[in-house]
């Protein structure tokens, strides 16, 4: 018996053109390359050199030290050395970092094609400023968690004891926690201000980040700042993970 011809052939769903599991997905793959992009461009900037290259210079100075006091000691805790390294790391390599990412990104991108290569993906306006946001955020946090995270398995292995390596563990995983945080906030602030402000971002991330801060001190309680209150973090951070407040 001969079937009928099907006028309308049917495709499986997921090979149609018009899925939304397909769209979805591609959507999906653009903003990752979009944040990929936007990634690799916060590291060509001047900043972000320079936030790499005090990274490297923070996590090299303080390794040394950690080395030199292990050797005087194998048994003395270096929590307070990582914490003095996170503050370090906060302030010199994420600070160029996100000074880099308030400097009016979108137009930087509008000079180069990138908004239009993105458009052209089907990516909008909005979602570019959202890869950007996302880029800005974990370049700071890579420049912060992952060298105190490698500080801290140095700490452990020079440790003289299992328990001295384990507590320098715990609190490099703090630490770690403290470098998202930190991402999270400078990264964000410095994006948003970037937009808002165009090519005075930098002034006005300087402005919500240092006047406040300035101000908060002299009330007695540096808290309410973004400088204040990743240190409060950070001295949190400490207590939970049993290392030294500070």
């Amino acid at each position: 018996m001969i079937r009928p011809h099907d006028p309308e052939p049917r495709d499986a769903p997921s090979k149609r053109p018009d899925d939304p599991v397909r769209r979805r997905a591609a959507a999906r793959r653009s903003l990752r390359a979009a944040v990929s992009l936007g990634c690799a461009r916060l590291r060509a900037a001047r900043g972000g050199r320079l936030g790499i290259a005090m990274a490297a210079l923070i996590s090299l100075g303080y390794g040394v030290m950690a080395l030199v006091l292990q050797l005087d000691d194998g048994t003395i805790s270096l929590e307070g050395l990582l914490g003095s390294a996170a503050r370090g790391l906060a302030w010199a390599a994420a600070g160029p970092i996100a000074l880099a990412a308030a400097h009016d990104r979108p137009a930087s991108d509008r000079r180069d094609g990138i908004e239009a290569l993105a458009a052209a993906r089907g990516i909008s306006r909005a979602s570019l400023h959202g890869a950007r946001s996302l880029a800005a955020m974990m370049e700071i946090a890579r420049v912060v968690a992952l060298p105190l995270a490698a500080l801290s398995a140095l700490a452990a292995l020079l440790s003289g004891s299992l328990l001295l390596a384990s507590q320098h563990l715990a609190y490099g995983a703090a630490l770690a926690l403290f470098g998202v945080v930190s991402g999270v906030t400078l990264g964000g602030l410095a994006a948003a201000s970037g937009r808002v402000a165009g090519a005075r971002g930098r002034a006005l991330f300087l402005a919500l980040t240092l006047v406040p801060w300035a101000l908060a001190d002299l009330a007695g309680d540096s808290r309410w700042s973004i400088p204040g209150a990743l240190g409060a973090f950070l001295s949190f951070a400490a207590r939970s993970a049993g290392g030294p407040v500070g």
